[in-house]
This record gives C-alpha cells, sequence and structure tokens, in this order.
C-alpha cells in the first residue's frame, strides 16, 4: 500500500473533483500537526473504499484553494459526489466517525 496521497496543484483540484464520482481532498498545511495525523489516518482506510478517490492539497502553498472553498480550519476534508461538495470533516475526526462519513461518500 502506498504511504502517501497524491498532493493537488490548484490547478489539477478541478479537475480532480469533477472527473472522480467519489472524492475526498484533505486541505492541509506543513506546519500543521493535526493534518498528519488525519493523513496517517487516510493511508491506513483509503484501500478500503476502492470507489472513493483521494487527494491533498496544501493550503499553504495554495491559499486561494482555502480561501475558494471556505476553508478556515485546519485540517478541513472535503467530499464531493459527482462535482459537488456533500459533506466537510474539520478537526480530526475519530476513526469510527471518518468510516462513517467515508461509507455513506461511497454510497451517495
Amino acid at each position: 500500500m502506498p504511504d502517501e496521497i497524491e498532493c493537488l496543484s490548484y490547478d489539477e483540484l478541478h479537475e480532480f473533483i469533477e472527473s472522480a464520482e467519489r472524492a475526498v481532498v484533505d486541505f492541509w498545511a506543513p506546519w500543521c500537526a493535526p493534518c498528519h495525523v488525519l493523513h496517517r489516518m487516510l493511508i491506513g482506510l483509503y484501500s478500503q473504499f476502492p470507489n472513493v478517490q483521494f487527494a491533498r492539497i496544501d493550503t499553504q502553498k495554495y491559499p486561494m484553494a482555502a480561501e475558494e472553498f471556505e476553508v478556515y480550519g485546519l485540517p478541513t476534508l472535503i467530499m464531493f459526489a459527482d462535482g459537488r461538495a456533500v459533506n466537510r470533516v474539520v478537526g480530526v475526526p475519530s476513526r469510527d466517525y471518518l468510516i462513517r462519513a467515508l461509507k455513506e461518500l461511497s454510497m451517495a
């Protein structure tokens, strides 16, 4: 299993969201310790959701992405179904909560 989730550029972000039926975008920053905790959780879970695509975007490098998607706290996960945001998780949720949210997304 890979130990990384693809980091997108700002230009790649919209294409990723539009092209995936089900997508999770992790808005993070290198200085954010909770962001690294959430990333490790996602690494441990994403293989259980093969119909969901995962990516990350560095809000320090691309602050316009955080502004556009109204990300005010890090980490923030935004879940998309058919190009529309359907769920938002701010902070580091419990593993059980994250699994439930991903299951709901995969069935949306």
